[in-house]
Order: C-alpha cells, then structure tokens, then sequence
C-alpha cells in the first residue's frame, strides 16, 4: 500500500512539473531572451533527488551555456527563472531599483515554519524593513567588541581542549566540519542565548543535538515537505504539514523564553543576542550618533548596512519573532561559519607559505598584546588575516547564489536595446559562486591568493562581482558578527597549531553534490600539531 502510494506522489510530481511547464513554455522564447536547454523533467528531478548533481554544478552549467549573454533565463521546478550574468545588471536589481526587487523568494513561509518563517531571511516587505531596522543596531562595531570577549572565551576553551587531547594521544587528526561546527555551535550558544556548553568535551550535548536537527535541511523528510509546499502549497498548509516538528523547536523554545523571562525578573544583563533582541523589542536598541557616521569595516568583506537598517522604528514584536532571530542566528554559525572555516583550514594547510606568513602576523599581534585577551580591535589591524579571509570566501562562498523577486512590473534594459518587461513575482538568481570563479573577473581563479585582496590590488576589483555576504540593501546583517568569528577561531587556532595535511586529505578537494552550500566530498582531514 505504502509503494502504490509513493509511485502516486511521484506521478502526480512529475505532473504537476510537467504542467508548469507546458504552461510557461514559450515565457523565454516570447521575450527574445536565451534560455539553457531543458533537459526534462525527470532526468532533471532524478538528479537531484539522487543528489548526482550539486548546486554549484547547475549553476556553472547555467552560467557559462550562453557566455555572451547578460542574462539568461532557465526553468525552476517549472517556474520562469532569470539568471543575472551581468555585474551591472546585479547592481541593477539588488541596488538601484532594490524597491521593486526587496524580497526573497519564500521558500519556507510562516505557515511552513514559525521559526524559519519569521526570520529576516524569509521576512518580506514591509515586516522585512522593521525586522532589518530593529536588529540592525546589535550588529554594530560596538556590539561586536563586546562579544568578541564572549567568542575568545570559547576559541581558549578549544585550544585547551585540543592540546589536552596531544598531550596524551599525540598530535590528532581532525575532521574540520566536524570540529568547526561543535566549535560554532559554543560561540552561538554563549553569544545568542546565554549558554555554556563544551561540545568538543560534551559530544551529545542537548544544544548541540538541537541545533544539528534543526539545521539539517537536507534530511529527507524535510527535503520532501519543501517539494511539495513548492508544488502544491494549498493541500500542505490544509494538512498543517511543519518543516519542523515541534519536538524539534521545543528545546530552544523553552531556553530562549525562559532566558527572557528570568532576565526580565532579576533584572540581569548580559551581552549577548538574547538580550540585545530584548532590548529591540522593547525599542531602546538604537544606533548610536557616532555609529551612523562610521565607515568602519570588519575587513574587505564587510557589508555596509543601508538607510534602511539605520531607521529608528516602533514596532511591538511577539515571543515567536524573536525567538525567530535566534533560530537564524544559531543556522547561520552553525552551518556557514563552520563551513567557511573548514575550507579556509583546508587552503592554509595546503599552502604553508600563506600559513607560515599569517602565523608571523598572529605571533606578532600575540606578543603585543603581553598576556591580555585578543580583542576586536586587534583583529581589525590584522592585513593578511583579512587578506586570507577575504581569498577563502572567494573561493568557498557560504551561499552558491541568492535570488530577488520582482514586486512592481519593471521594464530592464538587460542589453543594448534588448528589454526585458518583468511580470510580478519573477524571481532573479545572482550566481556568486560564478562571479568569485569567473577568470575575467578573478585570473586564475582556482587559484588560492590572497593577493588579490592586498592594499594594492584590492581596488581593482568590482564590488558587484565579490559578493560573499550577498549585495544590496538586503545583504547578511551578520557580517560583521561572522568575520569577527572567524578570525578570531583562525587566529588561536593557528597561534596554537600547525595545519597539516594527512593520508585523508583530497587534494584537491571534490566537492559532495549538495543542494545548499560547499561540502567536501570526504570531508576535510587535517591534523593539528602543537606548536612549541
């Protein structure tokens, strides 16, 4: 029974694709805009369900099928797609006309997932502008020297941990990701909601489970629940189907309601996310004068944020909204920052001229600072940690694309005399992964050199082909607050360790076929030796 059921829901699967592409047909051909070849719905759905095929496959294959074209168009699971190859065209639609392209596409909506759903990622319009505004002001400079001591506090309780392990098994051999996302996990864990947790010593402790299962959109169930709210979305929301189970969100639930609510009666203050979003909904979380008129970066990867975030706005937000920011704060560093590290571990160990050069700077600063703890300001003055930064998320961006969605009808001039009449809700795709990887933006872009982001030659390269934090005024809020994590882990991690390539390290690395972002296809193993 079970079977016959199955084969019904791939049939009418298949189908209802099949039928939106019937439908949109003729879309390209009518425009006069170039589309990739088809290749049919099911070699195409196979594929990926199979996971034969990654994201950053298709989107190369996409990117480079019509080379002289500035934009090109292609079917997403039967949807009219728009594809920008164009640096121009991308400061186009997420810059200058960003009030007609704001949102996102709502992949997970608030009736899918109250948490996912509410967060600024998924937020639109409107409610997007206040969410933006009132967060805003906790990812400031400010905000970030004071949990860069929060973030040192965990980077020394890894080193600890580590050089215990050598001390009585000899130098070990590590699986980045792995260590990386239980190292994250205790940066968010004591930066969002106020919790101590040692994950390297705790492997199975509950924040980390939590944080594993909720973050894990490429399980099956959840992969399947997202297909088909995408092709028939009236049936899910009647059946109340969540992405997440509530046993899944009842852990950071209660921890997060039950932070608050002890804050509030024993009036503690602590400087984390938990009680800036408290601050926020209360509104007294503004920027300050001096902060407005700061162009200070985190490095060369930093986004600025827009007028937009700098308004001041009076909105009362409920438990459910802020708990939803914490929910994409903990996504974020468990999943992107872990993975960002991971690969930026891998292209030092495999370069020892770039390591040996970036501990130099380290040791440096070390020495400086004469016993005390590194701080945001120290890393800040760091060039060639920004430099090798600034190379890996070229090379590895956390996110392979993001998209925009039109809102208001738009005539875009997409090449000379060429127009392009965009119907409402037609989504864009900005490839990122294509523009960090394309030669005649970036020469020899397999490349790792982290010259390229020197003081010399920094300039001379296009801010709308660099997009590791995404681009417009809807760019990662977090910027500042992932950079700051980042190097301070690289800094004691490489102060403390020698990076080193092993039996199971692929060189180079092949990439799994994932959906969502960069995955090695064996992992990363490195062994990390003691420095004496």
């Amino acid at each position: 029974m079970f079977l016959f059921l199955l084969i019904l829901l791939v049939i009418f699967v298949v189908y209802k694709i099949h039928d939106l592409d019937t439908k949109n047909g003729d879309f390209f051909f009518n425009r006069n805009i170039r589309s990739v070849k088809r290749r049919g719905v099911l070699n195409g759905l196979l594929k990926v369900v199979l996971r034969q095929v990654s994201m950053v496959e298709i989107i190369y294959e996409m990117y480079y099928e019509h080379p002289r074209e500035k934009l090109v168009g292609f079917w997403d699971m039967g949807r009219p797609t728009i594809l920008l190859r164009d640096p121009e065209l991308v400061k186009t639609v997420a810059v200058k006309e960003f009030d007609r392209f704001q949102d996102r596409r709502a992949v997970i909506t608030e009736q899918m997932d109250e948490l996912f759903g509410n967060s600024l990622l998924m937020l639109k319009a409107q409610k997007w502008r206040d969410m933006r505004s009132t967060l805003s002001p906790a990812f400031t400079g400010s905000k970030m020297r004071v949990m860069c001591e929060l973030v040192v506090e965990i980077c020394e309780q890894m080193v600890e941990f580590v050089k215990q392990d050598a001390k009585v098994k000899g130098p070990q051999e590590y699986e980045m990701k792995d260590l990386f996302s239980r190292l994250t996990n205790d940066v968010i864990a004591t930066c969002a909601f106020g919790v101590k947790v040692d994950s390297l010593k705790e492997k199975k402790n509950e924040f980390y489970l939590s944080a594993q299962v909720l973050s894990n959109f490429l399980a099956p169930t959840k992969g399947l629940k997202i297909v088909f709210y995408r092709l028939m979305p009236t049936i899910m929301k009647a059946l109340n189907v969540k992405i997440n189970e509530p046993r899944e969100t009842a852990f950071l639930r209660t921890l997060i309601t039950e932070s608050m609510k002890i804050r509030e009666e024993k009036n503690i203050v602590r400087p984390d996310m938990i009680n800036l979003l408290m601050d926020a909904r209360k509104g007294r979380l503004t920027h300050a004068t001096s902060e407005k008129d700061s162009s200070q970066s985190a490095g060369f990867a930093t986004v600025e944020e827009s007028n937009i975030g700098l308004r001041t706005v009076r909105r009362e937000w409920t438990d459910d909204e802020i708990l939803a920011q914490c929910f994409l704060f903990l996504l974020a560093g468990f999943e992107t920052s872990s993975s960002v590290l991971s690969f930026t571990a891998y292209e030092i160990a495999v370069n020892p001229d770039v390591q040996d050069r970036l501990f130099e700077e380290i040791k440096a600063v070390h020495d400086e600072l004469d016993g005390k703890s590194l701080t945001y300001d120290n890393l800040q003055r760091m060039k060639y940690m920004d430099m090798v930064v600034s190379e890996s998320m070229r090379k590895w961006p956390a996110a392979p694309f993001v998209d925009r969605v039109c809102n208001k009808e738009f005539k875009l001039e997409f090449d000379k005399g060429r127009y392009f009449d965009v119907p409402v809700e037609t989504t864009f795709w900005i490839p990122i992964v294509a523009f960090h990887r394309d030669p005649q933006y970036f020469p020899d872009p397999e490349k790792f050199d982290p010259e390229r982001f020197s003081d010399e030659n920094k300039s001379s390269i296009n801010p709308n082909t660099y997009l590791p934090f995404g681009v417009g005024p809807r760019n990662c809020i977090g910027s500042r607050f992932a950079l700051m994590e980042v190097k301070s882990i690289l800094f004691y991690l490489i102060l403390n360790f020698s990076l080193e390539i092993t039996d199971n390290t692929q060189v180079p690395i092949k990439l799994a076929k994932s959906l969502n972002s960069f995955q090695a296809e064996n992992g990363i193993h490195l062994k990390l030796r003691p420095r004496v």
